[in-house]
């Protein structure tokens, strides 16, 4: 079955939540007390996922990470003990999140988008499993290269490559200085999220490295790094933000595990997370399943509204439908 056929077969079988609406943080003039609420509130901006995600990051680094001053040199005891737990943090997170919602489908078909199952003995995917496919390309292919990525952050402050911006000593001006990146990693994320995204959706890069991500047309949890090593390079290359910015490296670490771990619930194929018929949790994963349901929209996240400013916005609704079919009618009429 096509690409083209697997998404009509799909439409057909959907649960639509209410259209995607952006946070206050996507308005001008801003609103000072939606914005401090977005900011602050439950669900908002710091809790509770990126507050949980800081959580992993400094338990990664405190009890999990070898001595800063052992890794001056690349060493393949150092270098393999990081490979190892980032392999097991990903085997908790995602494979937990499959099991819950897929093996053990604890939730049911609660808010799930559509009602479309993971493709099995298929042969668009590698062993004809869409799950074991994805595995694959997580675990043999990104957890290496964000190893990698690691590796190098720890090599590059440990010998003093790194940490550019001076504050004469001062450890007011420095832990600022280091808080505000932990604040803003996400809005990094996004803004260079954006833009590579729309970089792989090129015609070179799509037929050559990001098709092969775009064959999870249904997703669950493991799709979210089902990508091509080209892909996993470029992907995970907004660390080099904090390479240009950071002077400790947690700073580094954090914006790593952001790219690392929030796919999980841009393809978890949920909205909300539902205990006992009650809702207790939404992932706001509606933004990114658009994109794979539909292709040439929501290239970026909704943190930072890029696709607002650049008009690949949609929220689901019959109004951006239209809109949609009217810009591919229009290239299609510009490319003839």
């Amino acid at each position: 079955m096509s690409d083209a056929n697997i998404r009509d077969e799909s439409t057909k079988k959907e649960w639509s939540p209410n259209p995607v609406t952006l946070g206050p943080q996507n308005s001008w003039p801003p609103n000072p007390l939606k914005l401090f609420r977005w900011l602050f509130g439950f669900p908002g901006y710091l809790w509770p996922e990126n507050l949980l995600l800081l959580g992993i990051t400094l338990a990664t680094w405190a009890f999990l990470t070898p001595d800063l001053s052992s890794m001056q040199s690349f060493e393949v005891w150092w270098i393999a003990l990081i490979f190892a737990r980032n392999i097991a943090l990903i085997l908790i997170l995602y494979g937990g999140a499959h099991l819950y919602f897929y093996v053990y489908k604890r939730q049911g078909e609660s808010s799930k988008f559509t009602k479309q199952p993971l493709a099995t003995n298929s042969s668009r995917f590698r062993f004809k499993s869409q799950v074991l496919d994805n595995m694959f390309h997580t675990l043999a292919i990104g957890v290496p290269v964000f190893t990698g990525y690691e590796a190098i952050s720890y090599w590059a402050f440990a010998n003093g490559f790194l940490g550019f911006i001076d504050f004469g000593g001062d450890p007011v001006l420095f832990w600022g200085w280091f808080g505000l990146l932990i604040f803003v990693a996400p809005m990094i994320h996004s803004i260079i999220f954006y833009f590579v995204h729309r970089f792989l959706h090129t015609k070179t890069m799509y037929k050559a490295v990001h098709s092969l991500h775009h064959r999870n047309v249904v997703v669950g949890p493991w799709s979210g790094l089902d990508m091509h090593l080209v892909e996993h390079l470029l992907y995970f290359s907004t660390v080099v933000a904090q390479w240009l910015l950071a002077l400790h490296p947690v700073n580094a670490l954090f914006q790593i595990h952001v790219a690392a771990i929030y796919p999980i619930t841009g393809h978890l194929g949920y909205e909300k997370l539902t205990i006992d018929g009650k809702e207790k949790y939404d992932f706001d994963g509606y933004f990114h399943y658009l994109h794979h349901k539909l292709f040439e929209c929501n290239y970026g996240t909704a943190t930072i509204g890029l696709d607002k400013l650049f008009g690949t916005f949609h929220d689901g609704s019959k109004e951006s439908q239209a809109a949609l079919r009217d810009q591919i009618r229009a290239k299609r009429k510009a490319a003839a």
